[in-house]
């Protein structure tokens, strides 16, 4: 989420920033038939489920699961957006596991992504350099809302998760 893009601005979030899944997580997406999709300002994952409500993965998933997306953002982004730089030493991350607790966001706070959010590279341990890393688990979060699964039989939840971005303009 970000003020400084869509609606009366004719751009998009996503031609500023770029998300990709990093290497372990690539490697469940090609065992699993799992694709994703950034659409504007959202990045959506689609698995295959069976026939069924509540809807389970087609594919079980190995319990305990981690998802991981490297986020990128152009001049433009950071231009338009209120973050502290990055760089060799610290990355942002987000995760559904430690969260805001309400609303579905994954930053620290709801009022917006801040200095909270930020970590350093050596703990965060992203495959490459990147602004941000988005951490979805299977499970485990402090809102068990935030989990993907839920019950014995791996149930999705279907969560859907936010991060504000404060913007500058």
């Amino acid at each position: 989420m970000h003020t400084g893009y869509g609606s009366p601005r004719p751009n998009s979030i996503s031609d500023d920033l770029t998300v990709q899944p990093d290497a372990d997580t690539r490697v469940i997406f090609n065992n699993h038939k799992i694709v994703y999709h950034f659409f504007n300002d959202t990045l959506v994952v689609f698995i295959r489920c069976a026939d069924q409500t509540p809807p389970v993965p087609y594919l079980k998933l190995a319990q305990p699961l981690r998802l991981r997306f490297l986020l990128n953002v152009s001049n433009n982004f950071l231009n338009k957006t209120v973050v502290d730089p990055v760089g060799s030493v610290h990355v942002y991350q987000f995760s559904n596991q430690v969260n805001a607790g309400t609303g579905g966001v994954i930053s620290m706070h709801t009022q917006g992504v801040n200095s909270d959010d930020l970590k350093t590279v050596s703990v965060v341990n992203p495959d490459e350099n990147c602004f941000a890393v988005i951490d979805i688990y299977s499970s485990g979060a402090i809102n068990s809302a935030y989990d993907l699964f839920s019950g014995a039989s791996e149930n999705l939840n279907d969560p859907g998760y936010s991060i504000p971005f404060i913007s500058k303009i």
